[in-house]
């Protein structure tokens, strides 16, 4: 294990160079059937976990099985060759992927779907591995996702809770999304006041509470008495006086204000999908500068981790489309837009 994140960084890069090129994707997407694509991919980096993954499951169940254990098993790599505060930030930063779990099991729990539907959303990385993570996803509803979560000890498991409860008496699901929003950046907030955080990936964090602020915006205008129950503290360019004034004023023009921030396209956007767009982009923009700034800081671990995450949702989709016989054109195009 190493404190320095030259060496870190260094085993990062070779992480990196595992990562599957556009020779697998072509092999891939002319795959004859799931079989077929099953088989490449037991021939690639992911040997092992389809290895093992064919002991418990059979078909989609199987890749998803076998992708999952492969995030988790990477990121657990990262942290058992890192030490020191380097790893104390690397922790916080895999934590992202809990409340994205959670998020996942509380909107398929919402909407009624099985169990199998929500393996496939699950990136184990953070405090819940796999195993815990299907226990929470097999509760009943939402309450009981609250209980199972809070056997775990998990940092969120309070503010689950509470949300929770309010969920069953509401049934807002946003609510309960941004609830568990506010908790995480508080909960990532404190610890990273602690460590000798770069400065950098503190104004990435800002950036990334602005852009959840901004999409609250989009969703809830017209109704500005929400304000205070909605906002998350924590932002650097959505002020508190910007979201309840934007919250209220509904006009197109109103957006402009956002013209001085890094979130001037948004206030161009003709849809709620294309301002969605230009947010994402801008906040994998400002990921991109953290990988691209200083070579020993975490940026670079925070954009492996991106394209670790990205070849995971390909493979889903590939799987997927070769698993229902998807053309291969349609799967293409939907394979670039992943």
């Amino acid at each position: 294990m190493s404190a320095d994140f030259g060496y870190i960084n260094a085993r990062i890069r070779g992480l990196k160079a595992k990562l599957l090129g556009p020779e697998f994707y072509g092999e891939a997407l002319n795959a004859t059937d799931f079989k077929a694509f099953s088989n490449s991919l037991a021939q690639s980096a992911y040997m092992r976990d389809m290895e093992e993954a064919q002991s418990r499951h059979q078909g989609l169940a199987m890749v998803d099985d076998a992708l999952a254990r492969n995030f988790y098993r990477t990121t657990q790599s990262i942290l058992n060759f890192s030490d020191g505060e380097p790893r104390e930030l690397i922790a916080k930063l895999l934590l992202r992927y809990d409340l994205a779990n959670l998020k996942a099991i509380v909107r398929a729990k919402h909407a009624g779907r099985d169990f199998e539907d929500i393996r496939a959303a699950l990136f184990p990385a953070g405090m819940l591995k796999l195993s815990v993570l299907e226990h929470i996803a097999a509760a009943q509803d939402i309450p009981g996702v609250a209980q199972a979560l809070a056997l775990s000890g998990h940092p969120l498991a309070q503010a689950f809770g509470k949300a929770a409860s309010r969920y069953v008496s509401e049934g807002d699901l946003y609510k309960l999304e941004l609830s568990l929003d506010r908790s995480y950046y508080q909960v990532l907030q404190k610890e990273l006041s602690g460590l000798a955080a770069p400065q950098s990936f503190v104004r990435h964090i800002q950036r990334e509470i602005d852009a959840t602020n901004l999409r609250t915006i989009l969703k809830m205008r017209g109704n500005a008495s929400a304000a205070d129950s909605l906002f998350i503290l924590g932002g650097k360019e959505i002020r508190h006086s910007t979201f309840e004034a934007l919250l209220l004023d509904s006009s197109p023009t109103a957006l402009q204000v956002l013209q001085t921030t890094s979130f001037a396209k948004v206030a161009e956007a003709n849809t709620l999908s294309e301002a969605e767009e230009e947010i994402r982009a801008i906040v994998d923009q400002s990921a991109k500068r953290l990988a691209w700034g200083d070579p020993l800081d975490i940026g670079v671990v925070l954009n492996y981790l991106r394209n670790k995450e990205a070849e995971t949702a390909k493979l889903r989709l590939l799987a997927r489309g070769k698993y229902y016989g998807v053309p291969r054109a349609e799967l293409e195009r939907e394979l670039g837009h992943a």
